[in-house]
């Protein structure tokens, strides 16, 4: 385990998806041309069975950092997170990460309400929240809780993803998301990962 970083200041800009959402995750990190002063957390669905290894996958996406936390880990700014599969990780109020090994949300382990509403109630200021594309409502509920503290949410467009239920399950129940396309996605997400603040 590392050596504590806590009196450095630490934020968060949170993405999930699952169906059609890879794609997207990579063009993310594709924007990732010097090491953010946040951490990104990428919540993708992932069944037991998945054995690849998301930053190895990834390793030519960009230069900063990328793990798949291990229990208890710190969580760091210029680091780049992916939930491992089938477990839940939360995002614990002492900037650590945890797993969770409890039932399955919509068939969904890792899910992404359960990382989204952890992060919202930890206490660690959340830049952005993203939300992409899948066939499942996992996100809506944390998206929304996110939205309710006071911290910017991000839908794709439905009409521009692969799978529409995941964006559409999240504006249904919170109208008041900010959507994303194609046309400003590059400009969005890099200005939010290269701001300063919240």
């Amino acid at each position: 385990m590392r050596t504590s970083s806590k009196s450095q200041p630490l934020s968060l800009v949170l993405l999930g998806g699952s169906t059609g959402s890879m794609v997207i995750f990579e063009e993310v990190l594709k924007l990732l041309t010097s090491p953010p002063d946040c951490a990104l957390i990428f919540i993708l669905h992932r069944g037991k069975s998945s054995t690849a290894l998301l930053p190895d996958l990834f390793r030519r996406k960009t230069g900063v950092v990328m793990i798949e936390p291990d229990h208890l880990e710190e969580i760091r700014s210029a680091h780049v997170y992916f939930a491992l599969p089938d477990c839940h990780l939360l995002i614990g109020p002492d900037r650590r990460f945890y797993y969770d090994l409890s039932d399955k949300d919509f068939f969904s382990r890792p899910s992404i309400d359960a990382a989204f509403v952890s992060a919202a109630v930890s206490g660690i200021p959340v830049k952005a929240a993203f939300l992409f594309s899948g066939s499942s409502p996992d996100g809506a509920f944390g998206m929304r809780v996110l939205a309710e503290k006071g911290f910017a949410t991000y839908v794709l467009d439905p009409a521009e993803a692969e799978s529409s239920r995941m964006p559409e399950e999240a504006i249904k129940l919170y109208h008041g998301h900010r959507l994303i396309s194609r046309a400003n996605f590059t400009r969005t997400i890099n200005d939010i990962i290269y701001s300063n603040g919240v």
